[in-house]
């Protein structure tokens, strides 16, 4: 299979440990890709409302520099990428799919016998809005997503329900005080379920509620690279979550 890797913006600037762990699991699962450094910014959806033109340009440029399936670290580019090329799609143009890291990891993990080394990690999924809404776009069940939690369990991880699971955190109002709350309420239930770690598959997500959580708030890309046999140091996997688990 040909892949394109496009880690997105905020992971490469603001995440570079997240870039790293998502290259490191690639390799340990046998995945191999490619990167373009010709690709730019995909545009997020608040883009999309100031310049829907500028947007899809954006993004039909982009497509130049894809070869094959476009694997996404970053929901929000899932869901702006998947979208400009639906509406290519419609004026003739055919584009690549577009698949998020972890639909293509859950694949294979289900292919592979796994060696882990470390069990018991309480995990509280952060499931993004960009990744499971619109219903017509995801990959998942939005009502009981069901990809990153089956992820986790394949690695030894104990996926934690909590109260308001499957609410949005927030992270793309532009009402500060309420973008707080919704982060806050979120953080409050997860941490009152006992987890040890928030679990996320969005940069955006991440920023949100790192910046309200006393507990890690990782990717889901960290979690599995350290589970395959990564470094916690290269990956930005913190050492107190090590020893939270415990080693078969």
């Amino acid at each position: 299979m040909s892949l394109t890797l496009y880690p997105g913006c905020v992971i490469r600037t603001v995440y570079p440990e997240v870039e790293k762990a998502v290259k490191e699991t690639l390799s340990r699962i046998s995945v191999s890709f490619e990167e373009p450094l010709e690709a730019s910014c995909c545009a997020p959806s608040w883009f999309f409302s100031i310049s829907r033109e500028a947007w899809l340009r954006l993004n039909e440029r982009n497509m130049r520099f894809f070869n094959g399936t476009v694997v996404t670290a970053c929901d929000d580019c899932f869901s702006s990428l998947s979208d400009a090329f639906r509406v290519l799609a419609e004026k003739g143009i055919r584009p690549p799919e577009v698949k998020p890291f972890q639909a293509l990891l859950l694949d294979k993990l289900r292919e592979m016998r796994l060696r882990i080394s470390f069990t018991g990690l309480r995990c509280a999924v952060q499931h993004s809005c960009h990744f499971l809404r619109p219903s017509g776009r995801s990959l998942d069940n939005p009502e009981n997503p069901i990809i990153v939690k089956s992820v986790l369990e394949a690695l030894g991880c104990l996926p934690v329900s909590y109260e308001g699971e499957f609410d949005c955190c927030g992270g793309f109002l532009f009402e500060e005080k309420l973008s707080g709350e919704l982060a806050g309420r979120k953080a409050s239930a997860v941490e009152k379920a006992g987890a040890d770690c928030i679990v996320a598959t969005c940069s955006h997500c991440m920023l949100q509620l790192s910046s309200v959580s006393t507990i890690p708030v990782l990717h889901l890309a960290q979690v599995s690279a350290f589970s395959l046999g990564s470094s916690p140091g290269e990956i930005g996997f913190p050492e107190k979550l090590v020893r939270r688990m415990v080693r078969r």
